[in-house]
Parts: C-alpha cells; structure tokens; sequence
C-alpha cells in the first residue's frame, strides 16, 4: 500500500472515536400525580425516572458573510435604457407612458388614447356608428354588458 493511504489509514482510526455520535441523555420523570416533566439533570424526590437516550441533533453550518453580502447585492447598479417606439407626431397628444400602461391593465379609458389602444383593451368592437365627425364604438364587457366609447376625427378618445 502506498504510505499516503496507510497515513490517511490511520489518521481515520485515530479520530473514530471523536466522529462517533455522542448521546445526550434526557430523563422522564413521572410525578406522583401523573404529570410527566422532561429535563436533563435527572428527577427529585419521588418521582419514576427513565433515562431516554438521544442522538444530538444536526448543525448546518452558516454560511460566509462574503457570500451572504454577495447575494443581497443588486446585480447591475447602472440604470437600464427604457426604449419607446412611437411616432414623433402623435395625434391624441402627450402622455406619462407608465400611466398609460396602467391605465391599459387595469382597462380604464382615459382622454388622449387612441382607437388602436382602445381596440387593444376591448377587443372587436361589436357596433360602430359616425355622428358628425364623432364615432361611437360599442365593445363587449363583463358579465354580457357592453362599453361604448367615443372617438374624435383623428380616432382620440377626446
């Protein structure tokens, strides 16, 4: 046997006893009137002992603080480019585009949207009628309801 392995050999023996599961001993004490107390010092007077052995219980190691900080850290510090796509002439008019995306979730129709945002919330409009210049849109709700919706002629909620 190469020397490495007889020295690896005995180095395990030699700490065998050390690794072995030491027990922790716990007594059950029974009191004269029935009630049952658990401790580690034994029981007084004349209680009923029994000694249960138990095997400790597992320790995980924690983890380095290096690593903790590591994880907790946010992953980028530079401020990510938000691109828009739209056209520079826009005919219903500025907006806040994260108001407006809120307000396409939560299906609520604001001034200044458009037919097409519209029609993205709704879905097919169902009728559509045109009285000078100002079309009205009836779209499908909840529940069997519709929705109507007005547009001016540029097709902007006004």
């Amino acid at each position: 046997m190469p020397k490495t392995y007889l020295l690896y050999l005995m180095l395990c023996l030699c700490c065998y006893p050390m690794l072995s599961t030491a027990q922790v001993h716990i007594y059950k004490c029974i009191t004269p009137q029935g009630h049952i107390i658990f401790n580690d010092s034994g029981c007084q007077g004349t209680s009923e002992q029994q000694t249960l052995s138990v095997a400790p219980t597992m320790t995980i190691p924690a983890l380095p603080r290096s690593v903790i900080e590591a994880q907790l850290k946010p992953a980028s510090t530079q401020p990510q480019a938000i691109t828009v796509i739209s056209d520079a002439k826009t005919p219903c008019g500025a907006f806040n585009p994260t108001q407006r995306r809120t307000d396409l979730i939560r299906l609520q129709v604001k001034s200044g949207m458009s037919r097409t945002e519209v029609d993205s919330m709704f879905g097919r409009a169902l009728k559509e009628r045109n009285h000078n210049g100002t079309i009205s849109v009836t779209y499908p709700g909840p529940h069997g309801k519709q929705r109507n919706v007005r547009f001016n002629q540029q097709g902007c909620v006004p």
